[in-house]
């Protein structure tokens, strides 16, 4: 089979985030791979807010229907709430449509979620929020990685899938995710401490991260509360992170019990009802499928009789395929009339060995008449539902400033700005720009064309090919609100990667309007003109 066929080489399945762009595209296939990557967790996570599977399924197929056609609609809805991450915003879209049923049909809500509901709703406001901060400030992508390794457990392979990471990568990248945010709870706690004893304390302790403390810090430990439970908070961030965080996010967490409710349900092989009708409507599927006479000999023979015509430049092997199509047509002419009694069953095997037969004639009557030929491309399988291919590389981009903002690959967070071509960002927003190719050698300045906040605080951001890696830089715009060029030193960087500018915010409202950036020789540019 494999020799009629031909063998298909392993690709990377699409990550959540080239999905959801290809869907926004109108590319409507993509769901499915979103809908069986996310069915588990958000059926279970319904059969926890609801009171039977029937209306689980319903309140499933809801979400996922009400996705489809917001995303489809354009609307960046995982911009929303959790950005860069879909599984937390379905479990909140579940828990949306759980409450709005209680409203309608209290009976229908679990027993503990109709409690939860009937006391407000209320957000667990008494643990610490320092870690949800700091994870909010996370790179979507470090974000998306802790929440289904660390925090949901999910499968490797799965995690792979939805991270776009190979599945021996996630183990590394995981530490590093954890390392940044670790950094980021350390500095939360370090801006709000007034004690000069204390900062100097935790910074030499933080500063030695796994090390046990010396006898003067853990006399100042247990003297101390905050500093001792911002000690332990690092000192086990993954507990924590699996335990704190959903709370925080969600309100609602069932923990353990919807962790083995998702562990139980299996994966749908079959698509939702929604969008089986779309697809059907729009044919997004393509055409049906062919049956195996079809596919094996008319296929075969088509591609027989092109690849003999080309190479041979003569009628001769047209006529060749002529003959054989007409063998073939007097072949399927006879398949019809087999008598009714005979089973589906025996029709199939029928067909299929007409393929055959049909195929060997077109190969026998072309090799006779049009003389020795290169062998056939191999016919392709069929599309399986995963992985999909990635899309084509776009052309590389020149690092070498400027680099105009608009001319991003991806965006999250971000929106167009006032100037032409600019784009404003919030805390977290990132830029993506896939393919720049960076002058050979390396130049030794990064510069941005960037305008900040009145009274400081933010910054930007240059990450190499994965947003959870440590920056290449941070390029802080003036204090007093202005335009301005700023230009900082960089380790040389040659070859091509992908470029991340994330933006840094004190707070939740966009801060900077970023026109360009780049690259220069190691040379000061020139200040900006008035």
């Amino acid at each position: 089979m494999h020799l009629l066929l031909g063998s298909r080489p392993p690709q990377r399945p699409l990550p959540d985030a080239a999905l959801l762009i290809a869907l926004r595209k109108g590319q409507t296939r993509s769901f499915r791979h979103l809908y069986r990557r996310h069915y588990a967790a958000v059926q279970a996570y319904a059969s926890q807010c609801m009171s039977g599977p029937l209306d689980a399924q319903e309140v499933t197929a809801s979400v996922f229907a009400r996705l489809l056609q917001q995303i489809s609609a354009g609307e960046s809805l995982v911009e929303q709430r959790h950005p860069g991450c879909l599984r937390p915003q379905l479990l909140g879209m579940v828990r949306n449509a759980a409450v709005d049923r209680w409203r309608r049909e209290p009976d229908a809500l679990s027993r503990r979620f109709r409690q939860w509901v009937a006391a407000g709703s209320q957000w667990p406001w008494g643990e610490d929020g320092q870690l949800a901060l700091a994870y909010e400030r996370l790179p979507a992508a470090a974000r998306r990685l802790l929440w289904h390794s660390v925090v949901e457990g999910d499968d490797p392979a799965l995690t792979a899938r939805i991270t776009g990471l190979a599945r021996h990568e996630i183990p590394q990248a995981c530490e590093r995710a954890l390392s940044v945010l670790r950094a980021f709870r350390a500095d939360l706690y370090l801006e709000r401490l007034e004690r000069p004893d204390c900062r100097e304390l935790f910074r030499r302790l933080h500063a030695r991260p796994g090390e046990q403390p010396d006898e003067e810090a853990a006399d100042h430990l247990s003297a101390c509360p905050g500093c001792r439970n911002v000690h332990k908070d690092l000192a086990r961030l993954d507990e924590r992170l699996a335990a704190q965080l959903p709370v925080r996010l969600l309100g609602w967490w069932p923990g353990r019990e919807y962790l083995r409710a998702k562990a139980a349900i299996p994966v749908p092989l079959g698509d939702p009802p929604f969008l089986a009708g779309l697809l059907e409507r729009t044919g997004a599927q393509g055409p049906a499928r062919r049956s195996p006479l079809h596919r094996t000999g008319r296929a075969y023979r088509a591609a027989r009789a092109a690849r003999v015509a080309r190479v041979a430049g003569t009628t001769r092997a047209a006529r060749a395929a002529g003959t054989a199509v007409g063998r073939c047509q007097r072949l399927r002419a006879v398949l019809p009339r087999c008598r009714p009694g005979r089973s589906p069953a025996a029709l199939a095997i029928a067909g299929f060995l007409a393929g055959v037969v049909a195929g060997m004639f077109a190969l026998s009557a072309c090799d006779q008449r049009g003389g020795p030929t290169t062998p056939p491309p191999p016919s392709a399988p069929e599309p399986e539902p995963e992985p999909e291919t990635a899309p084509e590389s776009p052309p590389a981009l020149s690092a070498r400033f400027p680099v105009r903002a608009g001319a991003h690959t991806s965006q999250q967070g971000a929106r167009a700005g006032v100037a032409a071509g600019s784009r404003v960002l919030g805390n977290s927003s990132v830029l993506r720009y896939e393919r720049v190719d960076f002058a050979a050698g390396g130049d030794g300045f990064a510069r941005a064309r960037l305008t900040g906040p009145q009274g400081g605080g933010a910054w930007i951001e240059l990450t190499l090919d994965a947003p959870e890696r440590p920056p290449l830089t941070q390029i802080i715009p003036d204090a007093d609100g202005s335009p301005s060029d700023v230009s900082v030193p960089i380790r040389p960087v040659s070859g091509v990667h992908s470029v991340y500018v994330t933006a840094r915010c004190p707070t939740a409202e966009p801060c900077v309007e970023l026109r360009a950036f780049g690259t220069t020789p190691g040379v000061r540019p020139d200040p900006p003109r008035p």
